[in-house]
C-alpha cells in the first residue's frame, strides 16, 4: 500500500510539474506574439482557467496562422505586385485627384483623413463615381437583380452569409440563366456565416455548379490546416458586375434583410451601389480573395477594363479593405482618423459595440472637445455576449458627453459613420474587436456633402425609433448583471 501511495504521489507531482511547464510555455509563446495587452491577458486567462480546452480553442481561434506562414507572405507580395500593375494608370492620377478634393473646400482635418488612408495603406481615391444608398433590403435586392439581368461578361460576389430561402432561390435562377448565356459567375461565401447552406443545402449549391457557376467556401489555400482559417471570417458583402457596377454594405444574401425574418419585425441596414472606377477597387479585392481561396488568378485585363472608360459620375470615394494580415489595420486606422477629425458632430451606427482602447479614447476625446457625438446600437440582443459587453463601455462614454441610443424598430445592422455633414463611411465593419482585427472587411469613405447629409437625415429619422440610454438606466442595472457584462468584456478581445 505504501508503494502504491508513493507511486500516486510521484505521478501527481509529475502531472503538476507538466501543467506548470505547459502553462509557462504557452504564456511565453503568447507574449512573444506581441498582441495588444488586452488580447494577451485574455488568452492567458483562458489558458489558466481551461488548460486543455483553452489550448484547443487557441489552435482554432487564436493562433495567427496567416502571419506566421512564409508562403502567405510571399503570396501577399505577389498579389501586391499584380495589383500595382492593374492600378498603374489610376495611381498616376492620385496627386491630381487629391488637389481636386482640396479645391472642394474641405477642412484640413478632412484632408488628413484622405492622406492617412493614402499614405498608410495606399487606398485608391477615385472621383468619377455615381452612388445610390439603400436603407432597406427591398431596394437593394431589386436593384441588384436588375444589374444581374443586364450582366454581359462576369458577375463576382462574396458574402459572409448566403441563405437558402425564397430570395436566394430567385437569385440562383437569375445566376444560372446568366451562366447559360456565357456570363462568368463566381461566388465566395464564408463557411461559418453560411454553415447551414454549406452543410445542409448541397443540392442548392450543386445546381449552380452544374450550370457552370463557381461557388466555393472561403478557406485560405495556403494555411497549414485550412480549418484554422475559420477564425478569420470573410465578413465582406460585395458584388462586381462587368467592372461597371459594385455593391457593398451591411446586407448579406438572405430574405431576412428584406422582411426581418423569423426573429425581427423589420431589418434596418445600409447598403450602396457604386458605378465608376470605385468598382475597380472592389474587383481587386475580389480577385485577391479568389486567388487566396482557389489559387486561380483573375488579374487579367478583361476583368479590369472598366478603368479605361469614361464615366459621368463625380463623387470622390476611397475604398478601405482590411484583413487579418494587414500590417496597419487599415479600417481601424481610418475610423480613428475620421472620429478625431470631427469638429461639430459625429454620428455612428453599429449593431455591436466592443471598441478597442484606441477607438474608445478617440470617442471620449472627441466628445470632451465639445463635438456632438451620438452612437446608435441595436436594441435587440441577437448575439448576447457582444450585446452584454457593450454596456460596460457606456458609463465612461456618458461621462465624456457621448449620447447613446438603442434602436427598437427591428434589428439595426447598419455600419455608418458621418462627420460634420462633410464625409461619411459606409461598409461591412462592425465597431467590435472581431471586425477591426480578425475579419476580412471593406468600408467606403465618401467625400461628398450631399450623400453625408442624406445619411445624417436618415440617422435622425432612426432616432424616432430609439430609446436613449442615460445615467439613470445605468444606475438601474443590478450588480449581478454588471458582473456578467464585465465578464463578457473581459473576453471581448476574443470576440
Amino acid at each position: 500500500m505504501h508503494g502504491l501511495l508513493s507511486l500516486v504521489e510521484n505521478i501527481s507531482g509529475f502531472a503538476v510539474l507538466m501543467i506548470y511547464l505547459y502553462l509557462t510555455v504557452v504564456v511565453i509563446f503568447i507574449i512573444m506574439e506581441n498582441r495588444d495587452t488586452s488580447s494577451t491577458l485574455a488568452w492567458i486567462l483562458i489558458f489558466l482557467l481551461f488548460p486543455i480546452i483553452g489550448f484547443i480553442i487557441y489552435i482554432f481561434f487564436g493562433r495567427n496562422w496567416k502571419v506566421i506562414n512564409p508562403k502567405k507572405k510571399n503570396r501577399i507580395k505577389e498579389l501586391q505586385e499584380k495589383t500595382e500593375i492593374i492600378l498603374k494608370k489610376l495611381r498616376g492620377q492620385q496627386n491630381a485627384h487629391f488637389q481636386e478634393i482640396k479645391d472642394k473646400g474641405f477642412s484640413h482635418n478632412i484632408e488628413r483623413v484622405l492622406s492617412i488612408s493614402q499614405n498608410n495603406f495606399d487606398a485608391l481615391l477615385t472621383l468619377d463615381n455615381k452612388l445610390s444608398i439603400f436603407q432597406s433590403g427591398k431596394e437593394k435586392f431589386e436593384s441588384l437583380k436588375k444589374d444581374i439581368e443586364t450582366a454581359k461578361k462576369y458577375i463576382h460576389m462574396e458574402y459572409y452569409i448566403w441563405r437558402v430561402d425564397p430570395l436566394t432561390q430567385e437569385i440562383k435562377t437569375l445566376l444560372i440563366q446568366k451562366a447559360k448565356e456565357g456570363v462568368e459567375v463566381r461566388i465566395l461565401y464564408d463557411p461559418i456565416g453560411s454553415c447551414i447552406t454549406n452543410l445542409f443545402h448541397k443540392k442548392y449549391l450543386n445546381e449552380m455548379r452544374k450550370a457552370g457557376i463557381a461557388i466555393v467556401p472561403f478557406y485560405n489555400a495556403l494555411s497549414p490546416f485550412k480549418i484554422t482559417t475559420i477564425n478569420y471570417i470573410l465578413h465582406r458583402k460585395i458584388v462586381i458586375i462587368d467592372g461597371n457596377v459594385g455593391y457593398t454594405g451591411g446586407m448579406n444574401m438572405g430574405q431576412e434583410y428584406i422582411t426581418g425574418g423569423k426573429n425581427y419585425s423589420a431589418w434596418r441596414d445600409t447598403h450602396m451601389r457604386l458605378e465608376g472606377s470605385a468598382a475597380l477597387t472592389l474587383q481587386i479585392t475580389f480577385a485577391i480573395n479568389w486567388e487566396e481561396a482557389q489559387n486561380i488568378s483573375l488579374f487579367d485585363e478583361k476583368y479590369f477594363y472598366r478603368a479605361q472608360q469614361e464615366i459621368s459620375g463625380n463623387i470622390p470615394v476611397q475604398i478601405i479593405s482590411s484583413e487579418p494580415n494587414s500590417y496597419w489595420q487599415p479600417i481601424r486606422q481610418s475610423l480613428f482618423a475620421i472620429i478625431m477629425s470631427a469638429e461639430k458632430n459625429l454620428f455612428i451606427q453599429t449593431p455591436y459595440f466592443i471598441p478597442d482602447e484606441l477607438l474608445l479614447d478617440a470617442l471620449k476625446i472627441t466628445a470632451l472637445s465639445g463635438v456632438d457625438v451620438r452612437i446608435m446600437l441595436t436594441g435587440t440582443d441577437n448575439k448576447k455576449i457582444p450585446y452584454w459587453a457593450a454596456f460596460t463601455y457606456f458609463e465612461e462614454l456618458l461621462l465624456a458627453g457621448v449620447k447613446i441610443y438603442h434602436y427598437n424598430a427591428g434589428f439595426l445592422h447598419a455600419k455608418t459613420v458621418m462627420i460634420d455633414s462633410n464625409i461619411c463611411s459606409v461598409g461591412t465593419t462592425n465597431m467590435d474587436m472581431r471586425s477591426l482585427h480578425l475579419a476580412y472587411e471593406s468600408n467606403v469613405i465618401i467625400f461628398d456633402r450631399d450623400i453625408t447629409r442624406r445619411l445624417e437625415n436618415d440617422f435622425f429619422a432612426d432616432l424616432d425609433h430609439c430609446s436613449r440610454f442615460t445615467f439613470g438606466d445605468h444606475s438601474r442595472i443590478s450588480l449581478i448583471i454588471k458582473f456578467r457584462n464585465s465578464l463578457m468584456r473581459l473576453l471581448s478581445p476574443l470576440l
